[in-house]
């Protein structure tokens, strides 16, 4: 099975800090009007592995950040994701959370599941709500308080958290075949990783032998939520994770990527 590495550029500023919540507080400031979004047109389907995870250093170490994400509210000292204030406003997050989070993305590493941080590869989430829970909590919440639905599924210890990884790696060849490399074809029947709602979760691995792209978009005895979180890595992020024996950041945002609006093709693909 072939190995691949991430490059030696990423490995110039090397902290092995936290996430707790004073280091948190101290990476995570709102946005500011200087920041660059990062644009969906960044990315293109199809990447080999190589030139994917070539496209991951270009991104950790550009200034361009995931819209809309995750800050430090210094005035009420509490960790928020921003939101539609037609649907309840920014969502309230908890270090515990973050931690839940971190881990599935340490985990993924340690299990080789994932390659990188970001939308082509672990870059997206879905929540799976048991069925009961759905109809007799869930449910129930208006559209104008979908933050509180958030605020509390993201407590609720009997949600799982699906990704869908390996999003743009060329997996499959002009016939639907999954293509002849090793790791590749791991990286084909690990691509649905779930991971339980705790910092002490594992996790594991669904299939859908019906689909070529073995894209797991439902799970018996559960509600799918497709509006998950996103994740993507980026040096100045707000929380951090360790893969491969170093230190990254990411940040994470309810929004997912759009066009460039001052794209003149309009679209990115």
């Amino acid at each position: 099975m072939k190995k691949w590495i991430l490059f030696p550029l990423l490995w110039a500023q090397v902290t092995w800090a936290g996430n707790s919540t004073i280091e948190i507080s101290q990476r995570c400031a709102p946005l500011s009007s200087e920041e660059k979004p990062l644009y969906s047109g960044e990315f293109r389907w199809g990447y080999d592995l190589p030139t994917m995870l070539q496209k991951f250093v270009e991104i950790y170490q550009s200034p361009k950040r995931l819209p809309r994400r995750a800050f430090w509210d210094s005035q009420k000292q509490i960790l928020k994701l921003p939101y539609d204030g037609s649907r309840g406003g920014d969502i309230e997050i908890s270090e515990k959370f973050v931690k839940t989070i971190v881990r599935h993305v340490e985990r993924a590493f340690e299990l080789k599941y994932v390659d990188a941080v970001f939308f082509p590869d672990m870059g997206h989430s879905h929540l799976l709500i048991p069925q009961q829970i759905m109809k007799d909590k869930y449910d129930k919440y208006p559209v104008n308080n979908m933050s509180g639905m958030y605020r509390d599924m993201f407590r609720d210890g009997n949600i799982e958290i699906l990704y869908h990884t390996a999003e743009q790696l060329q997996a499959l060849d002009e016939n639907g075949d999954v293509l002849n490399d090793d790791h590749i074809r791991w990286r084909h029947h690990t691509r649905n990783i779930v991971g339980g709602n705790s910092p002490t979760t594992d996790l594991r691995i669904l299939q859908n032998p019906t689909s070529k792209a073995n894209t797991v978009n439902e799970v018996p005895g559960y509600y799918w939520w497709g509006a998950g979180f996103n994740l993507s890595a980026q040096k100045n992020g707000c929380f951090e994770y360790r893969a491969q024996g170093k230190t990254f950041y990411f940040d994470l945002s309810m929004y997912d990527l759009e066009p460039d609006p001052d794209s003149s093709w309009g679209t990115d693909y």
